[in-house]
Parts: C-alpha cells; sequence; structure tokens
C-alpha cells in the first residue's frame, strides 16, 4: 500500500465557470469545475512526477460534495482525511481578466468547507512534508486547525510548506489576516506565493516591481512581527515570470533566481500558480546546491505555463515529461 509522503490541507470547492465570453450578467450558464488551491495542487503532484499525496479537506453535504468526491477519487485523493461535514459546498465564481488572471467570488458563508475541526489535525510525524493553504485562516475553526498542524508539523521535523493565498473578500475581519498568516508562516520552511500574497506584510507592491527584493525583504524581516519564517520564498507573477530567493542552500550568501515566463498558447490562468507550487515540492528539498534551485524553479515554472494551456486548474497538467521538455529550454 502507498504511503503518502506529503500532506496536503486546505479547502476543496466548486469553480463556477462561465460559459462563454461577456460579463458575469449575460453569461447564458456556467459549468462546475473542481477547485481550491491544495485540491489543484494535490492532483497536480502526481503528474509531475510526484507520488500521489494525501489530502486533508472538508467537502459539503450536497450534489456538489459528491461531485467533488468523485473528482478526487478519480485522481486518487480519496483517503482517510477526506471529510463530509453538514453542511453545503463553498462556491467560487470565476471571473476570467486579461491582465492578472482570473477572479473569484467566493460563497462560503454558512458551508462546510473552510471548517476544519482543530480536534481532527492529522498526526503530521506521519509526513516527510505538510503543505498548508492560508484561505482556512479566515475562519476561526480554520485557523485554529491549520495553526496546530503547522506548528506540529515544524515540531516533528517536516518540511512546512506555505502557500498564504490571501483572499481579503474572505475575511470578516481583514486586520486579522497579517496576523494569522505572519503565524502560519513563522512555523515555515518554504513559502510559495504570489505578488498579491504578499499584501497583508506590506510587500505586494514590491514584490510587482523588484520581486527578488521583495523575496529577500521576505526572508530579512520574517512574516510581519513574527521574528522566524521561511528560508526559501518561491514568488510568482505570472506573465512576468518567477523568483527564488534562499538562505538554505548551505552557500555563505542568498542566493536568487529569476526567470521570464514561458511562452506558452494560454488559455485559461486558473490554478497556475497551483500547478507550480507542485512543481516546487516535487523537486525541491532542503540543502539544494544554488544551481539545483534554479532547476526547481524552471521545473515549476514550466508546470505552471503548461497549466494555463489547458481550462480548469484541477488535473490541468499534461504530464512529467513535458514539464521536463519545457523546463530544459532554459538551458538551450
Amino acid at each position: 500500500m502507498h504511503t503518502p509522503e506529503v500532506l496536503v490541507a486546505g479547502e476543496t470547492l466548486v469553480d463556477l465557470v462561465p460559459a462563454g465570453s461577456g460579463s458575469l450578467a449575460t453569461v447564458s450558464g456556467f459549468a462546475h469545475r473542481p477547485g481550491g488551491a491544495p485540491a489543484n495542487l494535490a492532483s497536480g503532484l502526481p503528474a509531475v512526477g510526484h507520488s500521489p499525496p494525501a489530502l486533508w479537506t472538508r467537502l459539503g453535504d450536497d450534489p456538489f460534495g459528491d461531485f467533488l468526491q468523485s473528482a478526487l477519487a478519480d485522481h486518487g485523493l480519496d483517503g482517510e482525511f477526506v471529510e463530509r461535514g453538514d453542511a453545503p459546498t463553498a462556491l467560487a465564481v470565476v471571473a476570467p481578466t486579461e491582465d492578472d488572471g482570473p477572479r473569484f467570488s467566493f460563497y462560503e458563508r454558512g458551508t462546510t468547507t473552510l471548517a476544519f475541526d482543530p480536534e481532527r489535525v492529522p498526526d503530521p510525524a506521519r509526513f516527510e512534508c505538510v503543505h498548508v493553504s492560508g484561505v482556512p485562516l479566515a475562519h476561526p475553526e480554520g485557523r485554529r486547525a491549520m495553526l496546530a498542524l503547522a506548528e506540529r508539523a515544524s515540531d516533528a521535523g517536516c518540511l512546512v510548506s506555505v502557500d498564504p493565498n490571501y483572499r481579503p473578500e474572505l475575511w470578516r475581519r481583514p486586520d486579522d489576516a497579517g496576523d494569522a498568516l505572519g503565524r502560519l508562516c513563522s512555523h515555515a520552511d518554504l513559502l510559495c506565493c504570489s505578488a498579491a500574497d504578499l499584501a497583508p506584510f506590506g510587500l505586494e507592491s514590491l514584490a510587482r516591481d523588484d520581486p527578488e527584493a521583495a523575496a529577500s525583504a521576505f526572508l530579512d524581516a520574517g512574516p510581519g512581527s513574527v521574528d522566524a519564517g521561511p528560508d526559501t520564498v518561491f514568488l510568482t507573477r505570472g506573465a512576468g515570470g518567477a523568483t527564488v530567493a534562499s538562505d538554505a542552500t548551505g552557500a555563505d550568501e542568498r542566493v536568487t533566481h529569476s526567470l521570464p515566463a514561458f511562452d506558452v498558447d494560454a488559455v485559461d490562468a486558473t490554478g497556475a500558480g497551483d500547478a507550480f507550487c507542485a512543481g516546487v515540492l516535487a523537486e525541491f528539498a532542503p540543502g539544494l546546491s544554488a544551481g539545483r534551485l534554479r532547476d526547481v524553479l524552471a521545473f515549476a515554472s514550466a508546470a505552471g505555463a503548461l497549466a494555463t494551456t489547458q481550462r480548469g486548474g484541477f488535473g490541468a497538467l499534461p504530464g512529467e515529461a513535458a514539464v521536463r521538455r519545457l523546463a530544459e529550454t532554459t538551458n538551450a
């Protein structure tokens, strides 16, 4: 029986995607697809050559929950940590944009999706790596559960990866986001983020203008007022490319690399960042050399780029061989 090396924790929900072009007010209908950054990442890990992860997530007691459970099972993600709650499943309405990727409107209030039970936190000592989404922190119980998981994983010696996935519209008290995400990041070894994810730390504008400076600033200052945090930051900027900064290579000084975005025939940017993060987790290990760290960045960037050539974020990656072929073009 397969024993997962990675535990992915966070939301699985339904993406409602407009059928056709036009504003959300005028489209003729919507298609429903599996979504949620952790679910997208979990489905992407086997596609990029990693063993299937375990997934701690919550599904609603409704037909959408049934739909998601079947989709997860089809990707080998129907294990012991997929829970069914007694409330509906959260929905995210996807509005494509031309400038900064898709935008999401969340319908989460009164659902089970983010209501993780702090008393049911999986034992992280069973895993080599634990990846935690920041979205459940917007829910009081989800916040307690994810912070407990990250702290226990750090204490157990796991590699702790965090995707802040900052969604300001989900926070009932937006001022809480910086503190909560800072506490989560304080337990992390590895951060995968976009420029927007650094907004609670006051680094979003810098991340868009000078990503290497922003990643270094986060490493120097720690997550907010917390004097701890990751020693490696991967930062994505969509069409602007991607950057990594690390103090964990064994070099005498910080290592930074940036790569431009790959030129692909993109049709949908939904889940591109999750595919990027899957690429990172598939290839990263503490203590990589500076050259290998650049290879990880190229592989993750290729995964993110290829995910945009398919519609939807869940199961969008075409496979490890295609990702490696595209990544190798950075050395051509």
